[in-house]
C-alpha cells in the first residue's frame, strides 16, 4: 500500500540564503497520526505548506497517495487532502452552515448547487465536529474554539483522507485546545483520517501523535514515537534546554529546568 503522503529529498529557500528546508525526507502512513515540532525558523511550517501545494519547492517530489502531487489538478488535490491553518479570516459573516457547504465546492461541477447528498455531507461534518447546534449561528458570534471548529468541519465536508493542520490550538485556551485536539483524535480513530500536524506544545504532541518528527535547521534532526523521542538529550540537542521527563498513564511528559550554557549575567556594581 503507498504511504499517504511521502516527501523526498525536498528543498526550500530564497536566493543568497541558506535554504529554509534541504534534504527533506519524510513517510507518513496511511491512518497515522504525525506530529511535526522544532523551534521557530526550523522549517516545519515550510514543510506543511510545501505538503498542502501552497508552496513550490526547489527540488524534490512529494506523493499523495502514489500521485505525484505537482502533476495533480486542484480539485483531485482537494478532494482527497485538505488544511487547516494557524488563523482564519476573522470578519467573514457568514453561518458555519454556509462556511461549511463551501468544503463541498471541490466535489461539485460549475453548475451544480450544494444540495441533496451533499447537504447530507454537510450535515455529517457538522455532526462530527460538533458544530450542529451552532450551525446556524454567524463566525462573528461565535468563540475562537467554537471558530476552529467550524473551519474544521468545512474541512471534513470535503471528505479527506489526508487533514494537514499548522498549530491548530496556537490561539486558544487550554479546555478549547484539549477539546479541539480530543475531537481531531476521534476523526483520525473513527473516520480513519491520516493527521500531520505543527504542534509548538510538546507535552500535546507526545500524548495525541503515534509518531514524532523533530526538525532543526530545516532538516529532521529526530523521529519516532514519543517514548523513543522524549529524551534528555533530545531536548538538549533540538531546543537548547535542560529537560526532566516523567511518565503519566505512559505518556512521556517533560518537564524544563534550564537553558543549555545559559550565561551568568555579570555581576554589578
Amino acid at each position: 500500500m503507498n504511504p499517504a503522503i511521502a516527501a523526498d529529498q525536498l528543498k526550500y529557500g530564497y536566493e543568497r540564503s541558506a535554504p529554509i528546508v534541504n534534504g527533506f525526507n519524510l513517510k507518513v502512513a496511511a491512518g497515522e497520526w504525525l506530529g511535526i515540532v522544532g523551534p521557530n525558523g526550523s522549517g516545519k511550517s515550510t514543510v506543511l505548506r510545501m505538503l498542502a501545494r501552497l508552496a513550490t519547492p526547489q527540488s524534490g517530489k512529494i506523493e499523495l497517495e502514489g500521485r505525484d502531487l505537482a502533476s495533480m489538478d486542484n480539485k483531485s488535490v482537494a478532494r482527497t487532502m485538505t488544511m487547516l491553518a494557524q488563523t482564519q479570516e476573522g470578519a467573514l459573516d457568514i453561518t458555519v452552515r454556509d462556511l461549511v457547504r463551501r468544503g463541498r465546492n471541490p466535489h461539485l461541477k460549475w453548475y451544480e448547487e450544494c444540495r441533496g447528498p451533499h447537504e447530507e455531507v454537510v450535515d455529517w461534518a457538522l455532526q462530527v465536529t460538533s458544530m450542529t447546534r451552532l450551525q446556524h449561528r454567524s463566525l462573528l458570534e461565535l468563540s475562537g474554539g467554537e471558530r476552529q471548529r467550524s473551519w474544521l468541519a468545512m474541512c471534513m465536508a470535503q471528505t479527506p483522507r489526508v487533514l494537514l493542520l499548522d498549530e491548530p490550538t496556537t490561539y486558544l485556551d487550554i479546555a478549547h485546545q484539549l477539546e479541539l485536539m480530543e475531537l481531531i483524535r476521534s476523526l483520525n480513530q473513527d473516520q480513519g483520517i491520516t493527521v500531520v500536524m505543527v504542534l509548538h506544545d510538546l507535552n500535546q504532541a507526545a500524548r495525541f501523535c503515534d509518531r514524532i518528527v523533530a526538525m532543526k535547521s530545516g532538516a529532521i534532526v529526530r523521529q519516532g514515537t514519543p517514548g523513543e523521542v522524549f529524551r534528555v538529550e533530545f531536548f538538549r540537542e533540538v531546543f537548547g534546554i535542560e529537560a526532566k521527563v516523567y511518565y503519566d498513564d505512559g505518556v512521556p511528559v517533560y518537564l524544563p529546568s534550564g537553558i543549555v550554557n545559559k550565561q551568568p549575567h555579570e555581576a554589578t556594581a
